[in-house]
């Protein structure tokens, strides 16, 4: 997984003002190196405990203002290695959240793997409650204030569900420039028991990059391992025709990392299966795909927030202005209401409820009322709409209330406005 290496990372200095007599001279102090490639967690295996706490961890509250906190403390008989592991166990009724975590000193611009076995048993999700149940890191700076705290870790691993057997979960994050902490943390936001064995923590050498600049995106490559030729100027006039399209305004250019092989991609990041991350916080487009049009829509917008997924989707479908295989999405809205395959919008509003009913349904009918809307009410309105119900806002009355502020409509009304177009749409001859 990780070398053990003692390769010893370079410090980074600070600048330590001192007064001597009448006159002050600057100095400058090494920071302690800090090993490659070792666990830098104490007691990561939860053998030692002073009460209910582990050893050089703490209990630290996470979130809610109320009484009832969660339980915690050592598990004796699910454990993986030694005598102990640690649990956290929600309720129905927790309103007092606490977590468990370890805070070390790391090297700025490296990279950090984090990691525990975990386990799950009788996992769900009550009212109220966040899908939570896994491990997260931080970092914070040279004063100990968080260095980003746009949402609530810098890097999560999955979150576990049900009941599960013990498996190892990790993942790598980059360390931000400035931070000079990561805390490791571990939550369980979910009614019942989540159990954790053999944390760790790790640094490791930053990649070596090699980066193209373009106006809206940095495009990243490894060495011997460009992008195919002509790729990057292709992503660069759809990214450009997108952006004039939406009518956006973008501040922060998006960074696109390109791996030459899933394989790699799934080895830097420590996952076991997939071919691409986006992680939006970081404006970062993670693939082993040297083309992206569908993700890289998401990334353009991801400043305004996540909204339902029929939005989100029906956006990329407005920008591609077509189906993946060139169909007009009117015409397939049209068969699907005639042939009643389509349900009424405000009952797919969910990503699940969509995939219940099939994508292959519920996404072209979300697109093309997308598209209507843009065509009828313009691109500037949708764009409110997107930034209002963002979170996701997936309670259709909720979502009404923000749709309604928008167009002045109810949503549902405007459904049927949109099923009375479509059914009288005709596509334009070429």
């Amino acid at each position: 997984m990780t070398s053990r290496r003692l390769t010893i990372a370079t410090a980074a200095l600070l600048a330590l003002v001192s007064a001597a007599g009448c006159g002050t001279r600057e100095k400058k102090e090494a920071l302690p190196s800090i090993p490659i490639g070792v666990n830098l967690l104490k007691n990561p295996s939860f053998e030692e405990w002073n009460g209910s706490v582990p050893t050089g961890w703490a209990m630290q509250h996470f979130d809610g203002t109320g009484k009832q906190m969660n339980y915690y403390g050592k598990s004796i008989d699910d454990k993986v290695t030694g005598r102990f592991a640690f649990f956290l166990r929600g309720t129905f009724n927790v309103d007092h959240w606490m977590v468990l975590v370890q805070r070390q000193r790391v090297t700025p611009g490296y990279r950090l793997w984090f990691a525990a076995q975990m386990k799950g048993k009788d996992l769900k999700k009550n009212r109220g409650q966040i899908e939570r149940s896994n491990v997260y890191v931080r970092f914070y700076d040279k004063d100990g204030t968080r260095v980003e705290d746009r949402y609530y870790a810098d890097g999560y691993t999955p979150y576990l569900l049900s009941t599960t057997d013990w498996r190892r979960i990790g993942r790598r994050v980059d360390i931000p420039k400035n931070a000079l902490y990561a805390e490791l943390g571990l939550i369980n936001q979910l009614t019942g028991w989540m159990y954790y064995d053999d944390a760790e923590l790790v640094l490791e050498e930053p990649v070596p990059w090699k980066k193209v600049e373009t106006k809206y995106v940095d495009f990243y490559y490894l060495e011997g391992s460009p992008f195919p030729a002509g790729a990057i100027d292709k992503e660069d006039a759809f990214v450009d025709g997108a952006v004039k399209k939406l009518h956006l305004k973008v501040d922060e250019k998006i960074s696109y990392y390109y791996y030459p092989t899933e394989k790699k991609l799934q080895e830097m990041f420590g996952v076991i299966k997939g071919h691409e991350l986006m992680l939006y916080k970081k404006s970062e487009y993670h693939t082993s795909n040297p083309y992206s049009d569908h993700e890289m829509v998401h990334m353009l917008l991801a400043h305004l927030g996540i909204p339902p997924f029929g939005l989100a989707e029906g956006a990329v479908f407005y920008v591609l202005g077509s189906w993946e295989d060139g169909r007009d999405l009117h015409m397939m809205a049209k068969d699907l209401i005639v042939n009643k395959q389509l349900p009424a919008l405000y009952k797919i509003l969910t990503r699940e409820l969509m995939d219940q009913t099939g994508f292959s349904i519920t996404v072209p009918g979300w697109s093309s009322f997308t598209i209507y809307l843009i065509d009828h009410e313009g691109i500037d309105k949708f764009l409110e709409l997107y930034k209002a119900t963002a979170g996701p806002i997936e309670v259709p009355s909720e979502f009404n209330v923000q749709f309604k502020k928008v167009y002045g409509k109810e949503f549902d009304e405007m459904d049927r406005d949109w099923r009375l177009w479509v059914l009288r749409y005709q596509p334009k001859r070429k």
